[in-house]
């Protein structure tokens, strides 16, 4: 059995790929294919373990990370883990793949898919504060879906954050790189990526910017008392979407936008999104997108590198 490690992953396919195969999945009805279980989800003080477990066409597939957001002091990962892809119907083992990689680039396809439908085709200036994995694969789904001409760069630890700037000038050499401040993202970027897991919200806004046309991307905040969005932006946002309602039990966020008056009955899912398709006017909205991760999209990810490995084996 295959172990796919993560310099394997990112040859095989891409973030953009990733956003096309999972907005295929809700254009072509794959959920009728898919069996999505409870994932298990462990608290262990500050750390957490989970298991997620799915089944879509002929695979079923178990993801087993733990989450340590103390190690990002320390200048360790803070998601490990492995992906185990199984043949659905005889159970047996395939491929092992590192659910790290797979973790932070469909967690970036997801909001890339989202900024697809609700960021303005003319954005050109991004800002992205959160410079792990995380990061990295929402730049790539940015620049996926728009042609990003300026990203501004926020991290607090200043240890990840040049090895990220240096690395992006590297692969995207086209685009203006700036290291910038939570205060000027707000101001100057039309895309807001924040991808941390701070208790507090990351961004300072106190309803002197004008919002009109902004999308915040939320993706780093997983718990309840974790919020990278403050509820002074969540107040203003003409249209709030989520990837999967459990978003109202997971994540300070949207535990917070209850209370505001938004409920699964009135937040849609990304699904709702992809075929309600784009609409231009709701792109010069202010909207924000909030992800926690679905099982689903790890398998459809996993499926993805599996198949073009085969492919690449049999030629």
């Amino acid at each position: 059995m295959r172990f796919i490690d993560e310099q394997e992953i990112r040859s095989l396919v891409t973030v953009k790929e990733i956003i096309d195969t999972i907005e295929d999945y809700y254009l072509n009805d794959g959920e009728k294919r898919s069996l999505v279980p409870e994932r298990l989800f462990i608290n262990d003080a500050d750390n957490s373990a989970l298991l997620m477990p799915s089944f879509y066409e002929n695979y079923y597939g178990a993801k087993v990370i733990g989450i340590a957001p103390g190690n990002a002091a320390i200048g360790e990962a803070t998601l490990r883990g492995i992906f185990l892809l199984n043949d659905r119907q005889t159970m047996k083992p395939l491929a092992i793949l590192d659910a790290r990689t797979i973790t932070a680039m469909r967690t970036g396809a997801v909001s890339g898919l989202g900024m697809k439908y609700l960021v303005a085709n003319d954005t050109d200036t991004i800002g992205v504060i959160g410079t792990g994995d995380q990061g990295w694969s929402h730049l790539e789904a940015a620049c996926a879906v728009r042609q990003i001409k300026r990203v501004l760069v926020y991290n607090r630890s200043q240890e990840r954050l040049h090895p990220f700037m240096e690395k992006a000038k590297k692969a995207f050499p086209s685009i203006r790189f700036e290291i910038s401040n939570p205060e000027t993202i707000l101001t100057e970027a039309q895309l807001i990526i924040t991808t941390t897991t701070s208790i507090d919200p990351v961004l300072p806004y106190d309803g002197k910017v004008d919002l009109t046309g902004k999308h915040f991307a939320g993706s780093g905040a997983f718990k309840s008392f974790m919020q990278e969005i403050p509820d002074t932006i969540i107040k203003e946002v003409d249209h709030l979407y989520v990837d999967t309602h459990a978003a109202f039990s997971e994540c300070g966020e949207l535990m917070n936008a209850r209370a505001l008056g938004h409920s699964e009955k009135t937040v849609p899912e990304l699904k709702s999104l992809v075929q309600g398709g784009e609409n231009e006017e709701m792109k010069r909205k202010t909207t924000l997108f909030k992800s926690v991760g679905v099982s689903i999209f790890d398998i459809l990810t996993a499926k993805l590198v599996y198949e073009r490995m085969t492919s690449r084996i049999r030629m």
